[in-house]
C-alpha cells in the first residue's frame, strides 16, 4: 500500500503520525534525523552537489555571490540552501513549489534557472539523459541514504536489513569497460564469458571447473590478473558481452564463421580441433554410415555449426534426411538429454562433447563423424590488440603443453572422474545441493541475516568443506574457528562437529558485521567483515585510517581501503599502524576469491532469498492521518512523496 505526501519534508511527520510504516525514499541517515527516526541498512551513499549548466565556470563556493540557486519548496535541499545563504549573504534562494529534481535540471539545461542543487546519486542517473548539466562543487560530507522506520518498529527493521543485504550483495556489479590490455591490468581482473557446461564452466561440490575455466584462470594468471567469469545462454549473447564492454573475451570452444568477419570481433589461434559427431540413443541401430542417415531427422540450433555442416552434407549426398530447427536458448546438454529420452531423433555435436556425454549418460550412443575437423577458438574485441597478443602467445605456449593434456583428460577421457562431476555437479535449474553443507548454511545464515551462497563460499574457502581441517595456528573445522573465538561468542562443543562450527562462524561473522557502522554501502561493509574475518578487525581498521591518509575512500574496500591493507606490510606504513604488520595480500586474495565464488554460487542457485512470494501491485491510498501508529507489524505500507523533490 503506498501513502503519497506532498512534500519531502512531510515524510518523517507522516510516518510518525502512523500513515505508513516505512519511508520508502533515499533518506539521508544524517544525525538529526537518527534523533527522529531508525533506519535501515544503507542503500547507498550521497553527497549534495550544487548543479550549473556545462559551460558555466562556477568552481568553489566564493563564487556563489550574486548568484541564484532554485530548488523544490520543502524538499531535500531546503536545510542545506539556507545553510549556504547564511555564508554567502548575497546568494539568493528561490524555492518553488511542485519542483522535482529532473524538473530543476531540465530548466537548468535550458537556462530557465541560474543553479540547483542535487544529490549525487540522483545527478549521476540524470547525467545519462542530459548534457548540458554538470556538478560543480560538493556542499555537504557524504551521507548514508536508507529507508525510515519508526525506533520501535524492530521487527520491521530485521525483515528490511535482511532483505537489503541480500539484494545489494546480489546486485551485478560489473562495469562495462571496453580497454585493452593495459586498461584490463589497471582494473587488474580479466572477464571471461563463457556458457554453463561440463566442458566450459559449472560447480561440483563448491568448486569452480570446466576446461575453459581452467584454460581462462592460467591465462589470467599468466597476465599477474584474477579472473571473473560472466556467463551467457547462447553464442550470440556470449559475443554481444565482449562487444559491450561486459566481458573481455569469450571462451566456449567457439568455432568462427566461414564466410565474412563478424562485426567487432576478432578470433585468437585455435587452442582445439573438433570434427562434428552424429549422436543418437542406445536403443537405435549403430549408424557408422552416411546411408543410414536416410528417413531420419537431426534437431539442431537454426545457424549453429552444426546446421550448417548438416546443409552441406545435404549438398554433397543423395541421402535425405531432415534439420529440424531448435531454439537458439537450447543448450547442447539439454539437446543431448532429449534425444537420451527419445524425444529427438538425433543431434549433431562436437565430437570431444559427444564422447564426453556417451559417459555420463548410459542411452547415449555415437555415430558417424560429419565434415573435417574445426579449430575452436577465443574471441575478443576487434580492437583490443594487445590482448588478443597476449592470448595468442599464451596458446601458443600451453596448447598440448603438460598443463593443457592434463586437463583435458581431467573432463573429456577420464570417464570416472567425468561421470563423479556430472553426477554432483550443481545444475542452474535442479534441486541438487551447492555443499554437502547447505541445511546448516542455510539455517545459520538466515539466523544472523546473512546470504547462505555467501557463507557457503566463505567456507569453501576456509576448507574446501573439510570439517577435520585444522590449521597450523588452531583454527578448526569447516569455518575454521578459533577455540577462542567460539568461547568469545558462547558457543561450545566440539568445532569438528559441522553443525557447531557453522553456528560459531556465522555467529562470529555476525558481531564482526556490527562493529562496522550501518550507515556504509551493504556490500562494503560486507567486503570489510569479511577482511576482518581473515585478517583481524584492528588490521582492517588500520587500513581504513591509512586508505583516508593517502587520500583513497576509507568506506569503500575494492581499489581503496584493500590498496591500504597491501601498504601495511611496508614498513613505512605499517610502523605508524596501531595494530602492525600484516600481510596485506591475504586478506586482498581472500576477499577477491569469496566475492568470485559468491558470484558463481548466485548463478546457480535460482531459490530466492529470504524468500519468493508473488508482489502485488502496490495499492495507493489517500492521504489520511486514520492510521494507528501500532509498533507490531503486520506487512509493510509504504510512504514516500508522489514526485522526488
Amino acid at each position: 500500500m503506498v501513502v503519497p505526501v506532498d512534500r519531502f519534508s512531510e515524510l518523517i511527520p507522516a510516518l510518525l503520525d502512523g500513515r505508513g510504516d516505512l519511508i520508502a525514499a533515499n533518506l539521508a541517515m544524517t544525525e538529526a534525523n537518527r534523533e527522529r527516526i531508525a533506519f535501515s541498512v544503507a542503500l547507498d551513499h550521497r553527497r549534495q552537489l550544487v548543479v550549473k549548466r556545462r559551460d558555466d565556470e562556477l568552481a568553489a563556493p566564493a563564487d556563489l555571490a550574486g548568484r541564484r540557486i532554485t530548488i523544490g519548496a520543502g524538499s531535500r535541499y531546503s536545510a542545506r540552501a539556507r545553510s549556504l545563504r547564511q555564508r554567502h549573504s548575497e546568494l539568493t534562494i528561490d524555492e518553488r513549489r511542485d519542483l522535482s529534481t529532473p524538473r530543476q535540471l531540465d530548466l537548468l539545461g535550458r537556462g530557465d534557472i541560474d543553479l540547483t542543487l542535487a544529490a549525487s546519486n540522483t545527478l549521476e542517473a540524470a547525467l545519462q539523459f542530459r548534457d548540458r548539466v554538470d556538478s560543480a562543487f560538493a556542499v555537504s560530507s557524504e551521507t548514508g541514504v536508507g529507508w525510515g522506520i519508526r525506533p520501535d518498529a524492530d521487527e520491521l527493521k530485521t525483515i528490511l536489513d535482511r532483505f537489503i543485504r541480500q539484494q545489494k550483495l546480489a546486485e551485478d556489479q560489473r562495469d562495462h569497460r571496453a580497454g585493452d590490455l593495459d586498461a584490463i591490468k589497471q582494473a587488474g581482473t580479466l572477464r571471461v564469458a563463457t556458457r554453463n557446461s561440463t566442458a566450459n564452466y559449472f560447480v561440483w561440490r563448491g568448486q569452480l571447473l570446466g576446461f575453459e575455466y581452467e584454460l581462462a584462470e592460467r591465462f589470467a594468471h599468466s597476465l599477474g590478473l584474477r579472473l571473473e567469469v560472466v556467463v551467457a545462454d547462447d553464442r550470440r549473447e556470449l559475443l554481444a558481452m565482449v562487444r559491450d564492454g561486459r566481458a573481455d573475451f569469450a571462451a566456449a570452444f567457439l568455432t568462427p564463421p566461414e564466410q565474412g568477419a563478424e562485426d567487432g570481433i576478432r578470433y585468437s589461434r585455435p587452442y582445439h580441433h573438433a570434427v562434428k559427431q552424429v549422436v543418437t540413443d542406445t536403443r537405435d541401430a549403430a549408424l557408422d554410415e552416411v546411408g543410414h542417415l536416410a528417413g531420419r531427422t537431426f534437431h539442431v540450433r537454426r545457424g549453429s555449426d552444426a546446421w550448417d555442416e548438416l546443409g552441406r552434407l545435404l549438398d554433397e549426398t543423395p541421402v535425405d534426411f531432415a534439420r529440424a530447427p531448435i531454439g537458439d536458448d537450447a543448450s547442447t546438454e539439454a539437446i543431448i538429454r532429449r534425444v537420451a529420452k527419445g524425444q529427438y531423433d538425433l543431434t549433431l555435436v562436437d565430437d570431444h562433447i559427444a564422447k564426453n556425454a556417451a559417459v555420463w549418460h548410459d542411452r547415449i550412443r555415437t555415430g558417424l563423424a560429419v565434415g573435417e575437423p574445426e579449430p575452436n577458438r577465443w574471441a575478443f574485441r576487434a580492437d583490443n590488440e594487445r590482448l588478443l597478443t597476449a592470448a595468442n602467445r599464451f596458446l601458443h605456449d600451453t596448447y598440448q603443453s603438460k598443463f593443457y593434456n592434463v586437463v583435458y583428460t581431467k573432463y573429456f577421457e577420464d570417464h570416472d572422474r567425468i561421470k563423479r562431476y556430472q553426477s554432483q555437479r550443481v545444475s542452474l535449474s535442479s534441486a541438487q545441493q551447492l555443499t554437502p553443507y547447505d541445511p546448516l548454511i542455510k539455517r545459520y545464515a538466515q539466523r544472523h541475516g546473512f546470504d547462505w551462497r555467501l557463507i557457503a563460499a566463505l567456507t569453501f574457502q576456509e576448507s574446501s568443506f573439510n570439517p577435520d581441517k585444522r590449521s597450523w595456528v588452531g583454527a578448526e573445522g569447516l569455518m575454521q574457528v578459533m577455540p577462542a573465538t567460539a568461547e568469545q561468542v558462547d558457543i561450545e562443543g566440539d568445532l569438528s562437529d559441522p553443525e557447531t562450527n557453522i553456528r560459531a562462524g556465522t555467529r562470529y561473522l555476525a558481531w564482526l558485521r556490527k562493529r562496522f557502522d550501518d550507515d556504509l554501502r551493504v556490500r562494503d561493509r560486507m567486503w570489510f567483515t569479511l577482511a576482518a574475518y581473515n585478517a583481524g578487525i584492528g588490521h582492517v581498521r588500520d587500513a581504513r585510517r591509512l586508505a583516508e591518509g593517502l587520500g583513497l575512500d576509507p568506506d569503500q574496500w575494492f581499489d581503496n581501503a584493500e590498496r591500504a591493507m597491501l601498504k601495511l606490510s611496508e614498513r613505512r606504513h605499517f610502523r605508524d599502524a596501531r595494530f602492525g604488520y600484516v600481510r596485506g595480500e591475504e586478506p586482498v586474495d581472500y576477499v577477491r576469491s569469496i566475492r568470485e565464488r559468491y558470484e558463481a554460487y548466485m548463478l546457480w542457485t535460482n531459490d530466492c532469498w529470504p524468500n519468493c512470494q508473488p508482489r502485488p501491485e502496490p495499492q495507493v491510498v489517500e492521504n489520511t492521518r486514520s492510521r494507528d501508529p501500532s509498533p507490531s507489524f503486520s506487512g509493510p505500507q509504504m510512504q514516500f512523496n508522489a514526485e522526488e523533490n
